[in-house]
């Protein structure tokens, strides 16, 4: 099949969904299809090879300045100038393009439409994509919702919306935003031709946000490339010869920001480390980080400091896909105690993927994905103290930190794997087409 996906770039930043997009469109071109994957708003970063074409289109100067100042939509050609790499690159330097406190009335123009102040960037979109000829047209969230019509209409193709993370930008607009918002999608959903959710707990609750029947939702599971990754399980921990319990690394790899949860780490590890028999404990971070995030690392470090060294501390910064893999692999465990129900949870699939089990706190994607692949501990929730409790099962036990690492290394090829996400990929969208 033609498939013409669309994948919103968010920059400098690596963000899972980008990584998502890639990785999707990456393996069903290897089964066979013709893929186009087109940047909007900003350039999209991935940390495996890209094939995301060079021009972004419905580009975030463009669309900000129509939404402020509509004149400049009248403006012929301008919008092909303000969407060059050479000024994206220099807004995004300057920006804090995904910060939903600041987004609220642009995400509302967005979902506006061809009705809004950017309908000429709504309407260059469409024009840039008639003559394609796809089977199908996949937006990659629903806050893109406002495009589903002029892109059917120029296309003649079926539109499928992706649920990727939505609900907590949403959640984190300013109230009136995020009801005018939520008004808009709702109805825009009627002109998208169905949607697929990357996790059962998300899907389930977009749709219920946007109101649409199970039979218009499809579930298209995460899928992670396993080229680079280790091909064994990780050796038995191995006793030291002096008889000491050897330090246990825990591992923190997201983007270093409060809701993924690095200070509830810190507390949390800190907790563990005054109990009797808790081996030596060092937590080592690594992920992207903006500018605001140097005040909350810097609240992290203090955390650490304060405790008289109880627990060493080490952030590496942001890691191309080798280190990475390497850093995901000599951690003894990962956690990540996010603050909101993760929508994806990449990182905690590639983690398992390198043979390290995680711990997670149970809400979100996190207990549907531990149900599949068990190849981690679930925390009852990511507060310090339950979240301690969770580390001390895989802390205290070496053994079971083994066993447990060795099943999610082994089932999660099984049920990661890019093949089963573009085999999900590949249902849903025949039956879209065929319908």
């Amino acid at each position: 099949m033609r498939i013409l996906s669309f994948t919103a770039g968010a920059g400098e930043m690596l963000c899972g969904s980008c990584i998502r997009d890639n990785a999707l469109a990456r393996s069903l071109a290897g089964r066979g299809h013709d893929v186009r994957l087109v940047p909007l708003y900003q350039r999209s970063r991935t940390d495996e090879t890209s094939i995301s074409e060079d021009r972004v289109r419905f580009g975030g100067i463009s669309v900000y300045l129509q939404h402020a100042a509509p004149l400049f939509g009248a403006v012929p050609g301008l919008d092909r100038l303000l969407d060059s790499p050479a000024l994206l690159g220099l807004a995004e330097r300057f920006s804090s393009s995904t910060d939903p406190t600041r987004l609220g009335p642009l995400t509302v123009t967005t979902l506006a439409g061809a009705r809004g102040p950017a309908r000429r960037a709504v309407e260059a979109l469409a024009e840039s994509v008639r003559e394609t000829g796809p089977d199908v047209v996949v937006l990659p969230n629903s806050l893109l919702l406002g495009l589903a019509a002029p892109l059917a209409a120029a296309t003649g193709a079926p539109v499928v919306v992706t649920f990727s993370g939505e609900d907590l930008f949403l959640s984190q607009l300013p109230e009136a935003d995020r009801e005018r918002a939520v008004g808009l999608m709702r109805e825009a959903a009627d002109t998208a031709h169905h949607f697929v959710g990357v996790t059962e707990h998300h899907a389930r609750g977009m749709a219920d946000t946007l109101g649409l029947p199970g039979d218009r939702v499809s579930f298209v599971r995460l899928g992670v490339d396993s080229a680079g990754f280790p091909a064994a399980p990780k050796p038995a921990p191995a006793a030291r010869p002096d008889g000491d319990p050897a330090p246990v690394t825990i591992g923190f790899f997201s983007r270093i920001a409060p809701e993924k949860g690095l200070d509830r780490l810190a507390r949390a590890a800190l907790e563990l480390a005054g109990a009797p028999g808790v081996p030596p404990l060092r937590v080592r971070a690594a992920g992207w980080m903006n500018r605001a995030g140097k005040s909350y690392l810097g609240e992290v470090r203090r955390l650490f400091t304060a405790d008289e060294a109880r627990v060493s501390f080490e952030y590496l910064g942001e890691l191309d896909r080798a280190a990475k893999i390497r850093f995901l692999r000599e951690a003894d465990l990962v956690a990540i105690p996010a603050t909101f129900p993760e929508p994806k949870g990449i990182p905690a699939i590639e983690a398992m993927m390198a043979g390290t089990p995680v711990v997670v706190p149970q809400q979100g994607a996190y207990p549907a994905l531990l149900d599949r692949v068990e190849g981690g501990v679930l925390a009852k929730s990511s507060e310090p103290e339950a979240f301690a409790a969770a580390l001390a099962q895989l802390v205290l036990h070496p053994e079971r930190r083994g066993s447990v690492g060795a099943r999610g290394f082994a089932r999660v090829r099984e049920e990661h794997s890019l093949d089963r996400m573009a085999e999900d990929a590949e249902a849903a969208f025949t039956r879209v087409i065929a319908a």
